[in-house]
């Protein structure tokens, strides 16, 4: 049995997609990072980082999303071309590419106050957004679109650049890339990514249409 630590619509969602899809036997248990949770001893045993997600395994606690993701596909023999097949290569590729690209691009859109601090959060949020497009566009041409850990991580992603950018401008208006958003339709048909968005509170349409949640700052 797997033991998942995480939160709502934190980087622990792809893994709740990947364990429900899978159908394996686990728990979701929610970290209450409001109560300094991350920060305990207790979980700093799981995570030294003091993050989510964190998941419990047989071999032990494994952290990083994008490490979680491989090893249940690996795992599993699901989720992902397996070792030694032709589309192993390119699968690989793609989902570095969004692990190391996408995502940190999407979290300077929610967060563009980290990288250089509140003075310079506007010209973060532009670059980032304009970085990102160009990023869709690639993931748009190129990407495997099969039901996949790289296909969770990035609707997951791209949920977040639809309602969570900190300027609104800045959101995404996923209708400008057809292939990524019919990806979004599909996995929400999907009975288990359905059940992990109810669970979630995230809604139905919890991964094509979510509601804006961003600050929303003008400048």
């Amino acid at each position: 049995m797997y033991i998942l630590h995480g939160v709502n619509d934190w980087g622990s969602l792809v893994v709740h997609l990947a364990l429900e899809e899978l159908g394996v036997n686990y728990e979701f248990k929610t970290v209450d990072y409001k109560k300094g949770t991350l920060a305990s001893l207790s979980y700093r045993a799981l995570n030294p980082l003091g993050l989510v997600p964190v998941l419990e395994t047989p071999q032990g606690p494994i952290f990083e999303t994008a490490a979680i993701l491989l090893y249940l596909a690996e795992a599993h023999h699901a989720l992902a071309p397996q070792v030694g097949t032709s589309d192993r290569p390119a699968f690989l590729s793609w989902f570095a590419f969004v692990t190391n690209g996408l995502h940190p691009t999407v979290m300077a859109l929610f967060h563009p106050e980290r990288p250089l601090g509140a003075a310079h959060q506007v010209a973060v949020s532009e670059a980032s957004f304009t970085r990102m497009r160009s990023q869709l566009d690639q993931l748009e041409a190129h990407m495997p679109l099969a039901p996949s850990i790289l296909t969770l991580y990035v609707a997951m992603l791209l949920r977040w650049a639809i309602c969570g950018s900190a300027y609104r401008h800045h959101t995404l208006d996923i209708s400008v890339y057809p292939k990524l958003a019919l990806m979004l339709r599909d996995l929400e048909e999907r009975p288990a990514v359905a059940r992990v968005l109810l669970r979630e509170g995230l809604g139905p349409q919890g991964l094509s249409q979510p509601v804006y949640v961003g600050a929303d700052f003008t400048g």
